[in-house]
C-alpha cells in the first residue's frame, strides 16, 4: 500500500513540476492568441508576442517617445498610441482586414524551446480575400511561446 502511495506521489509530483515549466504549453497557442490580437487590434498584446530585432526596436521607440511626450505635455503618447488603436475601429469607422488562422503542422526540438509551426492563413477585407501560407518560428523563453520569425512556406 505504502508503495502505491509513493508511486502516486511521484507521478503527481512530475505533472506539477512539467506544469509549471510550461510542458505542456503549445506553440500553436501563441499562433491563436496573435491572430486574436491582430483581429482585435490589439497591438499592445502583438507586440508582447512578437521578440525579434525589428519589434524590440519599435518597442524602444515608444517608450522613448513616450517619455519624452510625458516631460514635455505631460502625457505617454507612446501608451495613448497603443491604448487608442482597438477602440480607433468604432471610433473611425475603419474595418479593416480579419485574419484567420489554419494551423496545418507544427514540429518542436527535443528540449521543446523551438518550434515552427506552419500556418495556412485567410484574410479578409471589404471586398476581397486571399490566403498565404506561412511559417512561423517560435521559441520558448522564461517558460511562454514568443514569435521569433514570419516567412512565407513553399
Amino acid at each position: 500500500m505504502i508503495k502505491w502511495k509513493f508511486i502516486v506521489i511521484i507521478i503527481v509530483c512530475g505533472g506539477i513540476f512539467l506544469s509549471y515549466m510550461g510542458y505542456f504549453d503549445k506553440p500553436e497557442d501563441c499562433i491563436d492568441d496573435f491572430f486574436d490580437a491582430y483581429n482585435q487590434q490589439d497591438v499592445r498584446k502583438m507586440l508582447e508576442i512578437i521578440d525579434n530585432p525589428e519589434v524590440s526596436k519599435i518597442k524602444s521607440v515608444l517608450s522613448f517617445t513616450g517619455v519624452i511626450s510625458d516631460a514635455l505635455v505631460g502625457v505617454d503618447m507612446g501608451e495613448l498610441l497603443l491604448d487608442f488603436m482597438p477602440i480607433s475601429e468604432d471610433l473611425l469607422g475603419y474595418t479593416g482586414s480579419r485574419m484567420h488562422a489554419d494551423i496545418q503542422s507544427s514540429e518542436m526540438d527535443f528540449l521543446r524551446n523551438r518550434a515552427t509551426v506552419h500556418v495556412r492563413v485567410m484574410t479578409e477585407s471589404d471586398d476581397k480575400s486571399s490566403v498565404d501560407n506561412l511559417l512561423f518560428k517560435l521559441k520558448k523563453k522564461d517558460r511562454k511561446w514568443y514569435i521569433t520569425d514570419v516567412q512565407e512556406d513553399y
